[in-house]
């Protein structure tokens, strides 16, 4: 009986920053000087956190998930690709999320299609592939256009899809890469290709696309509880549009959690942590102190802003802008308890909109490795179990074709 699956995400970020960084500098994201970097207390930190991951691991997570930024410190993985064949050769049992390669800034997708492909053998069949169009930090970076970003990245997609079930040679007319010949060694090991996840931020043309060829959505926004049951009630409109039915496979949720035996004691041990990330981390991103850059002019429609106004609050504060436990609870994506307050908070998002992928963060700024490893255990052991018993009975009673389907 299938029910609701949990992934560790890493992010990477960098740890060392000097306590006056908020003060001197105006971002995280393109601007921040790498100056700040230290070869020295860099040493061994990617081994640490790919120890963490390998952690999870045989801790029993359905997957761990890498994601790909540039030029910033929220996450040290330009390459998650380079990530993920090292835990292709240090994991046995989870699946490795990729979320994903920005499809606009590589030169050639049947470069993407071949590296995955690589990566599925490597794993007997354990990749998810994902891909992502990039957020405006990462359009200044490369100076790539966002109208033409967006076309590049569906004619990507589905470039790589094909070379991925058609046989080849074949050759591929596309406005942006027009190839001659298509015929890519290896192919991968599932059949007829890994899953295919697509990241969003409440874009409709996304959900849309999304929706037509069947992928599963991946909501990145850290957004409220009612924020996200309204992307996915327009979610499971989208897919029934397209001749589909929702199910809570089709949709997975970015939420950052701490557990600690108390809900005290998870306050005392994450705070440092939690506010290192919100105040540096998300500075330009997900902060209006700081010159924003997420936004690029063109990287969403006009119909997608004005639907975004419509379940947000342009007045609200930002998730980086919070200023105490107080106002962090309110905006919900971040939760911080006890086994029990994070199950059953955990819990509202499954009961209120049928979300059945929690892609968690457990590593949250410059938290250390031993609080990092404490807090995945806990989960596992005290939170996992009696969300998953509670999931399956759920989803066995709304969606009896999941029914049979193994976890």
């Amino acid at each position: 009986m299938r029910t609701v699956e949990c992934y560790a995400w890493h992010f990477m970020p960098w740890p060392y920053l000097p306590k006056d960084f908020d003060e001197r500098y105006e971002s995280g994201w393109v601007t921040v000087p790498n100056s700040l970097f230290d070869r020295e207390k860099a040493r061994g930190l990617y081994q640490e956190y790919l120890d963490e991951l390998v952690d999870a691991d045989r801790l029993g997570f359905d997957g761990l998930v890498l994601n790909e930024h540039h030029q910033n410190i929220y996450g040290l993985m330009p390459s998650p690709n380079l990530i993920a064949a090292a835990l292709s050769q240090r994991t046995h049992q989870a699946k490795i999320v990729i979320l994903g390669n920005l499809l606009p800034l590589a030169l050639r997708p049947l470069r993407v299609a071949e590296e995955y492909a690589m990566l599925d053998q490597m794993t007997n069949g354990r990749l998810v592939a994902g891909f992502a169009m990039g957020g405006g930090q990462e359009l200044f970076n490369y100076n790539v256009p966002p109208p033409i970003a967006r076309e590049q990245y569906w004619e990507a997609i589905d470039l790589i899809v094909r070379a991925w079930t058609e046989d080849g040679p074949f050759s591929h007319d596309g406005k942006h890469y027009p190839t001659r010949y298509v015929n890519p060694w290896p192919r991968p090991y599932q059949h007829p290709h890994p899953p295919i996840w697509i990241p969003g931020a409440l874009s409709a043309e996304t959900m849309a696309e999304v929706a037509r060829r069947g992928y599963t959505y991946f909501l990145s926004t850290r957004a409220h509880l009612s924020v996200t049951k309204q992307a996915a009630d327009r979610f499971a409109k989208q897919i029934e549009a397209h001749g589909g039915r929702f199910d809570p496979f089709r949709m997975g949720l970015l939420l950052t959690v701490y557990v600690g035996e108390t809900d005290e004691a998870a306050r005392e041990e994450s705070q440092e942590a939690i506010f290192y990330f919100l105040r540096n981390c998300l500075k330009g991103h997900l902060r209006r102190k700081g010159r924003m850059l997420t936004f690029a002019p063109g990287a969403t429609s006009a119909s997608s802003w004005e639907s975004f106004l419509k379940v947000s609050d342009p007045s609200a504060p930002m998730l980086g802008d919070a200023k105490d436990w107080d106002e962090l609870e309110q905006m919900g994506s971040i939760i911080v308890g006890s086994p029990e307050t994070v199950r059953r908070r955990l819990w509202q998002y499954i009961q209120d909109c049928r979300v059945g992928m929690f892609l968690i963060q457990f590593h949250v700024g410059n938290l250390s490795y031993d609080l990092t490893l404490k807090s995945q255990r806990l989960f596992a052991t005290q939170v996992m179990p009696e969300l998953r018993s509670d999931a399956a009975k759920l989803f066995a009673a709304e969606f009896p074709r999941l029914a049979e389907v193994g976890r």
